[in-house]
């Protein structure tokens, strides 16, 4: 029986073009935490809507505020400065009312009752980048009551900090500048 002896040399090959595997060899080297926090620029999509401008700040400003919160990231007030930047490019909220029916018991008899709910939506969407690698991100906040912007920009936050982990390789090999001063 002819069998092939796997060789050292052989298995290194293996291994060399399972790096280069797309995602492989990202999701291999992310760390838990990076070894310095990523610099990230926050902004938002330049638009002529009057009534979008205002609601792109705000979300801007929990956005960032959500990012700076997270181990991974450091928020820089440039984009020459960033590794990896997102752009929040839309913000709504939303309400939906769900008819409900319910069992009751009155007068020892079963009942049907009807009844609603509101749920509440908070959305915040955005596009991350790393070099040339980008990814479109979504901030979602559902509940029946007290959704918010700050509990979807903490969505949208934990995005990009799955977005980065898959794509370390790229921001470790030299697509992030220099340490800021």
């Amino acid at each position: 029986m002819n069998r092939r002896r796997r060789t050292p040399g052989r298995r290194a090959a293996l291994l060399a073009g399972l790096a280069l595997v797309p995602g492989f060899a990202a999701a291999q080297s992310a760390p838990d935490r990076p070894p310095a926090p990523i610099p990230v620029f926050v902004d938002a999509l330049e638009t002529d809507d009057p009534e979008l401008r205002p609601l792109l700040a705000k979300a801007v400003s929990e956005v960032a505020k959500r990012v700076a919160r997270r181990r991974w990231f450091r928020v820089v007030d440039s984009r020459d400065e960033a590794a990896a930047t997102l752009r929040v490019t839309n913000y709504r909220t939303a309400a939906e009312v769900i008819p409900k029916i319910g069992k009751q018991i009155l007068n020892g008899r079963v009942v049907m009752v009807e009844g609603s709910e509101i749920l509440e939506f908070h959305y915040v969407d955005a596009v991350a980048g790393i070099g040339a690698v980008t990814r479109g991100l979504s901030g979602l906040d559902e509940r029946e009551t007290g959704s918010s912007l700050r509990n979807a920009s903490e969505n949208l936050a934990e995005e990009l900090e799955d977005f980065c982990r898959e794509n370390f390789a790229a921001l470790a090999a030299g697509s992030s500048p220099p340490a800021a001063r």
